[in-house]
């Protein structure tokens, strides 16, 4: 059985590493951790030091206070995070 090739794929595979502007992406550029870290100062001793075990049901504190300082009217009480899984 011949299954036909996938066109998408087809497109990728001669554009994704030569297009100066990617549009069609669905991730993120790759980076290293190294990279990543590196966007931060001191951000590879907190990645160190990040509590593997379970965390609070509603998310961590820290962030859902971040997260609702970007809303005028919600406070970290009013915000859930969830991994969307």
């Amino acid at each position: 059985m011949k299954i036909r090739d996938f066109g998408l794929e087809i497109f990728f595979g001669r554009y994704e590493f030569s297009a100066p502007y990617l549009l069609a992406q669905s991730d993120c550029e790759s980076l290293s951790i190294r990279e990543l870290l590196a966007l931060e100062p001191g951000a590879q001793e907190g990645f160190l030091d990040t509590w593997l075990g379970y965390s609070e049901n509603d998310g961590a504190p820290a962030l859902r206070e971040a997260v609702s300082g970007l809303y005028s009217q919600c406070g970290p009480e009013n915000v859930l995070l969830h991994v969307g899984a």
